[in-house]
C-alpha cells in the first residue's frame, strides 16, 4: 500500500517537473528569440508611391531596394516642379531609426530637375529601418522638423544579392517608364468613367420617357413638379456629356503623350 502510494506521488512528481522544464524551455526560446531574430511589428516603411509636400514641390517615393553585396540601399525619388523660379535641388539626410543622431553616409545623384537616386551606404549590422529625410536645399533646422521623413525597412524594402552600377539613361528611361504606367492607368480611369457617364446618361433618358408618359393625366401641381424633374434630368445630362468630353479630350492627349514617351524610351535604351 504504502509502496503504491510512494510510486503515485513519484509519477505525479515526474509529471511536474516535466511541465516546469517545458515552460522554462518555451520562456527560454522567446528570450534568446527577441535577441537573434529582429522585431519588425513596429517597424516604419514608406511603401513605393508614397508622396511627401514640401515648400516649392511635392516628392514622391517610386522605387527602392537593397544590395547585400555592398551593404547598401538604393532609393528613387520623383519631384514635382510648380514654380521653376523657385526650384531648388533637393538634399537627402539619412540616419538609423534606432539612432537618430547618427547619420549615414549617403550619394544623391540628381539625373534631372525631377528625378534624384539617392544611394545609402555602411548600413547597421542587422539594420531594421532607416529614416530618409528629404528638403529643399538650405532648409532650417525649423523646415526639417516640420517635414515627415521616408522609411525604408529591411524586412519590406526588396533584396537584390549583387549591385551593378546603372547609367543616367538608365534612370531617364526610368522615369519615362513610370510615366507611362501611370498615363496608361488615368486612361483605364478615365475610359472606366466615361462609360459610366454614358450608362448613366441612357438612364437618365428611360427615366424622362417614363415620366413624360405619365405626365398628362396628372394634376397641374404635379405636372409643375414632374416637369422640374425632366428639367433637373437634363441638365444632369448636358453636365455629364461636357465631363466625357473633357476625359476624351484627356485620353487622346494622354494617347499622344504615351506614344512620344515609347519613342523618347526607345531611342534612350538604344544609346
Amino acid at each position: 500500500m504504502w509502496k503504491t502510494i510512494k510510486e503515485k506521488f513519484s509519477l505525479k512528481r515526474t509529471k511536474y517537473q516535466l511541465y516546469a522544464s517545458a515552460i522554462v524551455t518555451i520562456f527560454l526560446f522567446f528570450i534568446v528569440s527577441a535577441f537573434v531574430f529582429p522585431d519588425y511589428t513596429s517597424v516604419k516603411n514608406s511603401s513605393v508611391g508614397t508622396s511627401l509636400d514640401l515648400s516649392n514641390r511635392q516628392v514622391t517615393l517610386i522605387d527602392d531596394v537593397y544590395y547585400e553585396d555592398k551593404n547598401m540601399v538604393e532609393i528613387n525619388f520623383y519631384a514635382t516642379i510648380p514654380d521653376a523660379a523657385t526650384a531648388k535641388n533637393l538634399t537627402v539626410e539619412v540616419t538609423d531609426s534606432s539612432n537618430s543622431k547618427k547619420k549615414l553616409p549617403v550619394t544623391t545623384e540628381k539625373i534631372n530637375e525631377t528625378f534624384y537616386v539617392v544611394f545609402v551606404e555602411s548600413l547597421p549590422q542587422k539594420w531594421k529601418s532607416i529614416k530618409v529625410l528629404v528638403t529643399e536645399e538650405g532648409a532650417s533646422s525649423t523646415d526639417k522638423d516640420m517635414i515627415e521623413p521616408f522609411y525604408v525597412a529591411n524586412e519590406k524594402v526588396p533584396h537584390e544579392d549583387t549591385f551593378k552600377a546603372k547609367s543616367v539613361t538608365y534612370y531617364e528611361a526610368k522615369q519615362i517608364n513610370i510615366f507611362i504606367n501611370q498615363s496608361e492607368k488615368t486612361l483605364a480611369k478615365n475610359k472606366k468613367e466615361i462609360k459610366k457617364l454614358k450608362e448613366s446618361n441612357v438612364k437618365i433618358l428611360e427615366v424622362n420617357r417614363g415620366i413624360q408618359a405619365n405626365l398628362s393625366y396628372q394634376t397641374e401641381e404635379q405636372k409643375q413638379e414632374m416637369k422640374s424633374e425632366i428639367q433637373a434630368n437634363e441638365q444632369k445630362i448636358v453636365t455629364q456629356k461636357e465631363n466625357i468630353e473633357k476625359l476624351e479630350k484627356e485620353n487622346n492627349e494622354l494617347d499622344l503623350a504615351i506614344e512620344k514617351a515609347k519613342k523618347q524610351k526607345d531611342l534612350l535604351e538604344w544609346l
